[in-house]
């Protein structure tokens, strides 16, 4: 079933137990903050419908029904590319896909790894990832993805926590119907649009924290859930709201994020997919990791066009597009941008196959290096925009300024500039651009989707060091090199070579 946007909004007045700036959430559609978020949501039951994306937006599962696109599973690099080009799409709207980035990412997470766990435990994870997967087929819902623990102190295991053993979310009983777990995530964006969430551990377990290597499908609003969205950046959703934050209302950033507390949360045997296998909880974080990076690099891939052009738009309207020191900081920003996005779609084209599963996941070392080229220049990109543009990023007056018949006289005279441009085209796009790098997107840009740290840990990790080697053994003259696969298959260079040519004369001086 293809829900449509009505369908949608109705299904969120489920009544959940929703906080925002301390007052409980009555309606999540028509409250005046959250609203935004579930607009910018309702974005994945736009496009499904709409003749012009369908083919993009919808699949045929195994069944033969048709179902959004992004909950078949991926087989090949094409589907990838077809995964990239929904993410690119949506982002570029202004709605992203709020529902499915990290939802069906950790669903296809849950589906290889309990292909693993089938093959070596003997266990039956598959079909109950899969009964779930025609659930969420059947009833188009709404998903998030619940991964990251409060931790409590870091330098303890979750077992060895001594205020309480809550600050990871684990199982506190095992019953004949299912389990109880209790625990808190945080940071879990798309939250309050979603219908149900993936929950899934943060980090490897040890035997003693097998109680906190779960993974399990539960709806948002199962009792004893409770959900606390985080402070959003805009106090307005209206006309202001549009003007002063655009990207901030459009894609409904800071009170999409919310804190979800477990207290005693009963879930049915048939929604875990993983419970006390501790030894699996680290390749259930891998693998949702290297899905999800490839939204990740996605979304980050429109933000950056979105950076460089706003950078591009501030400079012509100041008058100084042509001035060579500008148009170096442009260039470099478009290098930027187009170096992330390449990046992040060879991954899909070099797409890696488990060999437990017959599901492809983007390519580990691509995916994260993509990631940790954005983050690791995200601050410098803000720099070099804010230079462009000048003080006035930071000092812009409101569109309460704006609106008003006393002020905006004086605006339109004094906050005018090149000839030729209305003000109000100049005040929009520097409004765009305070928003776009306010303190929210440059935290989110660098710990979004993971961690430099972890970015390194994963290309380290998935490296291809034997082969790096081999060139290095290959050049040096040092054996071992031959065994290579890349390098063993070349020519013998340069005797290759040599053995054609008459030996120098020694005659010669040189």
């Amino acid at each position: 079933m293809m829900r449509t946007v009505e369908q949608y909004l109705e299904s969120l007045k489920d009544g959940r137990v929703l906080y925002c700036l301390g007052e409980r959430v009555k309606d999540v559609t028509t409250h005046p903050l959250l609203m935004n978020v579930v607009r910018s949501a309702a974005m994945d039951y736009f496009f499904p419908n709409q003749p012009k994306y369908r083919d993009l937006f919808v699949m045929k599962n195994e069944e033969g029904e048709e179902v959004h696109a992004l909950f078949v599973s991926p087989k090949s690099a094409d589907d990838l590319l077809k995964r990239r080009e929904i993410f690119l799409t949506t982002w570029r709207t202004g709605g992203g896909t709020q529902l499915h980035c990290m939802g069906i990412d950790a669903l296809e997470a849950s589906r290889v790894v309990a292909d693993r766990m089938d093959r070596r435990l003997g266990t039956r994870y598959v079909e109950r990832v899969e009964a779930y997967r025609r659930y969420l087929q059947q009833n188009d819902l709404g998903i998030t993805g619940a991964m990251t623990d409060v931790k409590g102190d870091r330098s303890l295991r979750p077992s060895k926590q001594q205020k309480h053993q809550d600050y990871y979310v684990r199982v506190v009983d095992r019953q004949k119907e299912g389990i109880l777990v209790r625990g808190a995530k945080m940071h879990i964006s798309s939250t309050p649009g979603a219908n149900e969430a993936i929950v899934m551990p943060c980090r490897a377990h040890g035997e003693e924290d097998r109680d906190c290597a779960v993974v399990f499908a539960t709806p948002l609003n199962a009792k004893g859930i409770t959900l606390i969205a985080s402070e959003p950046p805009m106090r307005e959703s209206n006309e202001a709201g549009e003007w002063d934050y655009p990207v901030s209302t459009a894609y409904g950033h800071g009170a999409s994020e919310c804190m979800i507390v477990f207290d005693d949360v009963f879930v049915p045997w048939e929604r875990v997919f993983l419970c006390g296998e501790w030894k699996f909880s680290r390749d259930i974080t891998y693998a949702f990791a290297t899905f999800h990076r490839l939204f990740g690099v996605s979304r980050m891939t429109t933000e950056l066009e979105m950076l460089a052009g706003v950078a591009a738009l501030v400079a012509e309207y100041n008058g100084v597009e042509n001035i060579s020191h500008i148009r170096d900081k442009l260039a470099w920003l478009a290098m930027y941008a187009e170096a992330v996005s390449v990046i992040g779609k060879a991954s899909c084209l070099y797409c890696e196959k488990d060999p437990d599963s017959d599901v492809v996941s983007p390519n580990t070392v691509y995916t994260n290096t993509a990631k940790y080229l954005f983050a690791d220049n995200y601050h410098q990109a803000v720099k070099t925009a804010h230079d462009i543009c000048g003080g006035i990023a930071d000092t812009i007056p409101t569109y309460m300024d704006w609106s008003n018949p006393e002020t905006r006289p004086w605006m339109e005279k004094y906050l005018g500039a090149k000839a030729g441009i209305p003000t109000e085209h100049r005040l929009r796009a520097i409004r765009l651009l305070k928003d776009l790098t306010n303190p929210h997107f440059q935290i989110g840009s660098i710990h979004g989707e993971g961690s430099l740290a972890a970015q390194r840990m994963f290309v380290y990790a998935s490296a291809e060091w034997r082969r790096y080697k081999a060139a290095a053994k290959r050049i040096a003259g040092i054996p071992g090199w031959e065994e290579d696969p890349t390098y063993g298959s070349l020519p013998d260079y340069p005797a290759c070579i040599s053995s054609k040519m008459k030996p120098p004369d020694k005659s010669c001086k040189l």
